[in-house]
């Protein structure tokens, strides 16, 4: 993983799981769009507060951190829905796939990723801030800029069909803040419910206590260019997957 020094004062090491953080200005930025998917239209403005995000999703090796600290279960299933072989951690050593320790964890439930949000003392970010993240305050569409790239990101035009090491696109693929992959790779949990656009934090989106399908956003390696941006959002219709993981915030206060 390179360090972009331009960027380097706004980082900072969250001491709970050892995690680089990026420091993400608040403010109003273009959210949405007037074209492409129904789900991300119409292109509206937004405002968020200050917030850090997590440089990159996190991964096995750091997952493995949070489930030694507090006995919880590992990512283990046999299930009709997708492939789980390669990314199943073994039950009995509660250890992650060999060869996988700096790939983003995934088979993990929204329930999963907000025990070690909690265990670390951080939260998951909403869909606003994941989007301002990811795109800037002008609303560029990919991480990295406005025009597609497929070497800046693992996505299906790449052929690795499977996660890939956090970094591995890095600094080609990253936002101008130093973010890493956020767009491709895996797909990553929101806080927020998947409601229909333009963005309401007041309309419940937010609540952590609502039932529904929770947004997920980046896409990842299953995805080709016409999903591999900073638009595209997935409802989570289903537990977990072998392209979903996820990345942590917190706001300044904290």
């Amino acid at each position: 993983m390179t360090q972009n020094p331009q960027t380097a004062s706004s980082i900072i090491v969250w001491p709970n799981d050892s995690k680089e953080m990026v420091f993400i200005p608040g403010g109003t930025f273009i959210m949405g769009s007037d074209d492409g998917h129904p789900n991300h239209q119409p292109k509206h403005r937004v405002s968020v507060a200050d917030f850090y995000l997590d440089r990159w999703p996190v991964t096995n090796a750091e997952y493995k951190k949070f489930v030694d600290a507090t006995g919880y279960v590992v990512p283990n299933y046999e299930v009709s829905w997708c492939d789980t072989q390669g990314y199943n951690w073994d039950p009995h050593t509660r250890m992650y796939p060999a060869g996988k320790a700096d790939h983003p964890v995934v088979l993990v439930t929204w329930a999963d990723v907000m025990a070690y949000a909690a265990w670390a003392g951080k939260r998951l970010p909403t869909e606003a801030e994941w989007e301002r993240a990811a795109r800037g305050f002008k609303g560029r569409r990919y991480a990295w800029g406005d025009d597609f790239a497929a070497e800046c990101c693992n996505c299906k035009e790449i052929g690795l069909k499977e996660t890939s090491p956090v970094g591995a696109f890095s600094p080609t693929g990253d936002t101008p803040e130093g973010v890493i992959d956020m767009v491709g790779n895996v797909w990553e949990w929101t806080n927020s419910l998947f409601y229909p656009f333009p963005y309401d934090p007041n309309d419940g989106r937010e609540s952590r206590q609502a039932t529904g399908f929770r947004v997920l956003r980046g896409a990842s390696w299953v995805n080709d260019a016409s999903v591999a941006n900073c638009l595209s959002r997935l409802d989570g219709d289903f537990q977990f997957y072998n392209n979903v993981g996820f990345r942590c915030a917190v706001s300044p206060e904290t």
